[in-house]
């Protein structure tokens, strides 16, 4: 356990409540007052493995000066070549990618109180840009001389340009953290490069700068207007027909001429219940009508996609049997087991979440663990390989798929009338 933090967490909001402890070496001008204004950012494709990651703190100063912080608590069993050359250059690279608009978009629910997490001073929760937030800060600590217009716009391009700080913070110090951060900053960042541990007690809360290489270009900053509005996180909802402008073009193939042809040969009218990102297709069985399939684009944090068929007009197809439906309808458990099984030939699994893709449709599954999700199984074959992109043998999978999901449907009445008799 930390000496000075209960968990990382409080580590995180006690940087966060002490701006004024932030070393005068890392500013922009020594007597520069520092906003906190991002906690667990979004950065795009970051992730260790692929998918998203996040940056634990991001500051700012009055000058425009910007520092990215990633918080080690507890003793990290991570070397300092993991953090620095792993962790933190995919951090870099992210950064100078995402679009301005992208990074403040992820800034809104933390600045405007949220988060479990607080930012330092409460700002208006109605705040709709991030200039609103940083003027605000700046009335507080009355340097309201600085246009907040200004200072963004430095912010957007010291991001771009790469003329930011990179820093560790621990509570701890480690060798291998120190020599990685000297190597990260001679080789990989030409902006400024940190190491510091923060050891906090009675008389105050103490940063000790273990390392610091000032950036390379320490000239001004070339800026321009930049639009920092928090973008709603409203989303519109996923239709049969706003699918179509959601997926790649051999995807929208796919749908066109195998599975809306075959959702409408089982009856299916169109009828549907929309979602995020994806609709349910209710389709008739017997007298009943039942939301018995998935159809939609992949999940954004899906790994094993690049990020290119994330992207409206270019994203993957999801297709996913429910089995929730089919058990609820037919009270028969060896029936669902029995197709799920099937399915699993075709390459549909659980979700990894308690191994569910390691025993669905591999062994017998109890109807409470199905009745505890919707239990829609996702195409997932292999490691590298999520749903349907229109890659050879989507259309054979696809066309076997509807032979089982059309078999089924169709046993069910019978299946139904096993368990009532």
């Amino acid at each position: 356990m930390s000496r000075h933090f209960a968990n990382e967490a409080d580590f995180h909001q006690r940087l966060i409540d002490n701006p004024d402890a932030f070393p005068a070496l890392f500013r922009g001008t020594p007597a520069a007052h520092t906003l906190f204004w991002a906690h667990e950012l979004t950065l795009h494709d970051a992730g260790r493995g692929g998918g998203n990651g996040s940056a634990d703190l991001m500051t700012v100063d009055e000058t425009g000066m910007v520092w990215l912080i990633e918080v080690k608590f507890n003793f990290s069993l991570e070397s300092g070549t993991q953090v620095w050359h792993g962790q933190l250059a995919r951090y870099r690279k992210a950064l100078m990618t995402m679009s301005w608009q992208e990074i403040v978009r992820y800034t809104h629910r933390f600045l405007t109180g949220f988060e479990q997490t607080k930012p330092q001073l409460s700002l208006q929760t109605k705040a709709v840009s991030l200039d609103e937030c940083i003027g605000e800060w700046l009335d507080a600590v009355q340097a309201d001389a600085v246009p907040g217009v200004s200072i963004v716009s430095k912010m957007a391009a010291r991001l771009r340009s790469g003329n930011f700080g990179i820093m560790l913070v621990s509570d701890y110090f480690k060798a291998s953290d120190l020599a990685a951060a000297e190597s990260f900053a001679h080789t990989v960042h030409g902006g400024p490069v940190a190491y510091a541990v923060v050891n906090p007690d009675p008389t105050g809360f103490h940063w000790h700068v273990k390392y610091f290489r000032p950036g390379a270009d320490q000239g001004s900053v070339t800026s321009a207007y930049v639009r920092s509005d928090f973008v709603p996180e409203k989303m519109q909802l996923v239709t049969p027909t706003r699918l179509r402008s959601l997926v790649s073009p051999a995807c929208r193939n796919l749908l066109d001429t195998i599975v809306y042809p075959r959702l409408h040969a089982l009856g299916w009218n169109e009828r549907h219940v929309a979602k995020r990102s994806a609709f349910d297709a209710i389709i008739p069985v017997g007298g009943s009508s039942l939301p018995l399939l998935v159809v939609g684009t992949s999940e954004l944090d899906a790994k094993a996609l690049e990020r290119h068929t994330k992207i409206d007009g270019g994203q993957t197809l999801k297709i996913n049997p429910r089995f929730k439906a089919v058990l609820n309808q037919t009270g028969n458990l060896a029936f669902v087991n029995t197709y799920m099984k099937s399915f699993y030939e075709l390459g549909w699994r659980g979700r990894r979440r308690e191994n569910k893709h390691l025993r669905w449709g591999v062994t017998d599954i109890s109807a409470e663990e199905i009745n505890a999700s919707e239990a829609a199984m996702i195409y997932f074959p292999v490691e590298d390989q999520r749903d349907h992109s229109g890659r050879e043998g989507d259309v054979e999978n696809l066309l076997n798929f509807f032979a089982i999901f059309e078999e089924m449907i169709a046993s069910m009445p019978e299946a139904t009338a096993k368990v009532m008799g």
